[in-house]
């Protein structure tokens, strides 16, 4: 049993001269697909025809194409290169070509997980009996009827079978007395927190962003649930940022007197691009709204903090990775976090927002399961991942009108749009509300009594400092602060946030929120400009 199909390839080589436009629909078709040298080199010619606005190609076309480079001429011309592209010109049935397609990537996938030293015996033996047909046909049969992804599943079972048995070994019963006291020793050496993400009464009520967590927040369609991803996974990758309190920049040090080391970040983005992220990651490390850095109309002194922003990305450029998933699934996403986890050892992942995707869809279309159903499975395998890596997992919802109106009334999952029950794995679950002038004007005298007996500072009332959304937080696993309310400051536009107060549900103010890191060090980096011209941090 070989691991090609000459019929496949050739039906490719052949569809590809029909119609190059097909690399607008399979972008991933690559050289490395080809076993066979001269049809490489054919593929590599035809997309090099494409590339500069070919439509339609002969054999003969390629021919000469191929004839100027001499290296390859001599590969093509030996193997009966234009033998090879006149069949393949002359078979192709365009209508045909998904099956093709399918089969001929199947091949390559196969080959290149057999390179590797990967399982793939369901679907090919190496040294098959000549007796044995009943067994080959069988293989044949495994690998007609799988697609690429089942096949990839298949090799990645059989290596989880592996990783269990040598990391958690079998199951066994425990004696909850057992280590009991090693455990109240540890978490006083190192407490169940993670490091500080925005907002220092909401960080202080998660306790940060805990490894093995999965935290998720429901916001309506631009009202920031990107943006104060992109704010928290900076505050967590850089320690050096603009402090809108001390009006300069600023570098987190410890309780010792240290600088606080970063932490490496993976942002996966499902509808910005790289260079969106940057804007919204350049404002929030300067300090300078994002409008001026796009506009490149700034204010005095507004120009350098972008600059000495970028020297901090720069700096800490093996902090801070951006992955992007136009269309996410179950299946690239797992892919991509595990690959992040594994190789880069990134233990803080933002995953941009959950939301249903033709891809997502057209996994299950054949199962009948429902689309509030797949964006729960979703949530499910966030959690699952967090808890296997040990990483901490952040993604977002969007929420149905009943969260949109300006009723001031407390959120909670009932809000999440198509599916409450995204978010029962979640860890930390809450709902973020921009503030109408209905809602303000009702709570302002409900909030008064707290501002006169000295619970709510006065000038939190006024209208320059008051609050500008509202968090609620409905859900805090192995947390006191469930069904309260964050009333905080945020500006869009910089990631300037103040959480101002909290109140219980109902509003009624709480006086003594939590503060852990309310206290956090910070040493004021006075010389930026300085350092900013000579190159320095």
């Amino acid at each position: 049993m070989v691991l090609s199909d000459n019929v496949a390839t050739r039906q490719v080589i052949g569809c590809l001269m029909l119609n190059p436009l097909l690399f607008l629909e399979y972008p991933d078709l690559y050289s490395t697909d080809f076993d066979n040298k001269v049809a490489r080199i054919c593929f590599i010619n035809i997309k090099n025809l494409y590339e500069n606005g070919a439509t339609k190609l002969t054999p003969v076309e390629v021919d000469q194409e191929i004839s100027q480079y001499s290296n390859s001429a001599a590969i093509y011309n030996s193997g009966n290169g234009l033998d090879l592209l006149k069949e393949s010109y002359e078979f192709a049935t365009l209508s045909n070509f998904e099956l093709y397609y399918n089969r001929f990537k199947k091949y390559s996938l196969l080959r290149k997980l057999h390179k590797n030293g990967y399982d793939i015996s369901k679907y090919y033996k190496e040294n098959i009996e000549i007796d044995d047909p009943k067994l080959e046909a069988e293989l044949q049969k495994n690998f007609d009827e799988a697609s690429l992804e089942e096949i990839l599943n298949n090799v990645e079972g059989n290596f989880n079978l592996i990783r269990e048995e040598f990391l958690r070994g079998k199951n066994s019963q425990g004696n909850p007395a057992e280590g009991i006291f090693e455990l109240i020793d540890e978490l006083q050496k190192a407490p169940n927190m993670g490091p500080s993400i925005e907002g220092k009464i909401f960080s202080s009520a998660c306790r940060g962003a805990r490894a093995g967590c999965f935290y998720l927040k429901s916001s309506s369609s631009g009202s920031g649930k990107t943006r104060t991803s992109v704010f928290d996974a900076c505050h967590i990758a850089y320690p050096v940022r603009w402090s809108h309190e001390k009006q300069c920049f600023i570098r987190e040090i410890t309780n010792e007197g240290e600088e606080v080391q970063p932490e490496k970040v993976l942002f996966i983005v499902t509808e910005m691009d790289k260079e969106e992220l940057q804007t919204i990651m350049l404002a929030y490390l300067s300090g300078v709204n994002e409008s001026h850095i796009l506009t490149g109309k700034y204010e005095e002194g507004e120009l350098s903090r972008v600059k000495y922003a970028a020297k901090i990305i720069k700096e800490y450029k093996n902090y801070f990775f951006i992955e992007e998933i136009s269309e996410p699934d179950l299946t690239n996403v797992e892919a991509t976090i595990k690959k992040y986890a594994t190789i880069n050892e990134i233990r803080y992942i933002f995953f941009d927002y959950i939301h249903s995707t033709a891809n997502m869809i057209s996994q299950f279309e054949r199962s009948g399961i429902n689309e509030a159903s797949i964006l729960m499975m979703m949530a499910n395998q966030l959690k699952q991942l967090a808890k296997d890596y040990n990483i901490f997992i952040s993604s977002a919802t969007q929420v149905n009108m009943g969260a949109m109106s300006d009723d001031g009334e407390f959120k909670n999952e009932t809000n999440i749009r198509s599916s409450k029950a995204v978010a029962d794995k979640a860890d930390v679950g809450c709902v973020m509300t921009k503030i109408g002038e209905k809602t303000w004007n009702s709570l302002v005298s409900t909030l008064r009594p707290a501002v006169r007996d000295g619970r709510i500072n006065a000038r939190y009332l006024e209208e320059e400092y008051r609050p500008t959304h509202i968090i609620d937080i409905y859900k805090m696993r192995r947390g006191r602060y469930k069904n309260v309310r964050i009333w905080t400051h945020l500006d869009l536009g910089n990631g300037y946030r103040n959480d101002l107060f909290m109140t219980t549900a109902d509003n009624s103010p709480i006086s003594n929120p939590p503060d852990l890191f309310m206290s956090a060090k910070e040493e004021v980096i006075r010389n930026w400009k300085e350092r900013l011209l000579n190159g320095q941090l």
